[in-house]
């Protein structure tokens, strides 16, 4: 018995404009949040923040990518962590259990941004005190979605966000 599996054609290719742009506002992005993090001293370029800038250059039409995501997909994903790390402590198994356990919230948010996923996990393995809520989460997210918006004013055809609600 033979199975035939359909193999599937890669992505098109991305015309060299785009990719200059998504590089330009992936560099401006990135940029932005390195410059809030050594100014404040605010650990705003950890891996989860730094993905989610990636996904508004990247994509930035992209419902991942929209600021209600961006903003309640990390609160959401922190808040669940936090509370279990309070029970548990730090660990591996905490982290995946956090990071599991903050898909619920940003779906029935309606908010799902996979990043945030990776904060909880992060928070599993760290255990921060609270306040880590706002700094870094609702600091290094409001700075992504700024740099999201300024550049969907400079670079027209990079338009973001699409919408807020």
């Amino acid at each position: 018995m033979t199975t035939h599996v359909r193999r599937r054609a890669a992505a098109p290719r991305t015309p060299l404009k785009e990719v200059l742009l998504a590089t330009v506002a992936a560099l401006a992005g990135l940029l932005s949040l390195a410059a809030v993090a050594g100014l404040t001293g605010l650990a705003l370029f950890a891996l989860p923040f730094v993905a989610s800038a990636g996904l508004v250059a990247l994509a930035p039409g992209a419902p991942f990518a929209q600021p209600r995501s961006i903003l309640l997909g990390h609160i959401s994903a922190t808040a669940v962590a936090l509370a279990l790390t309070s029970m548990t402590g730090p660990s591996v198994w905490a982290a995946a259990v956090a990071a599991a356990l903050s898909t619920a919230p940003m779906l029935l948010l309606r908010a799902p941004h996979p990043p945030a996923a990776a904060t909880a996990a992060v928070i599993g393995l760290t255990a921060p005190p609270p306040l880590y809520l706002v700094t870094p989460v609702l600091v290094a997210s409001v700075v992504v979605i700024a740099g999201g918006v300024l550049l969907g004013r400079l670079l027209p055809s990079r338009r973001y966000p699409l919408y807020w609600r």
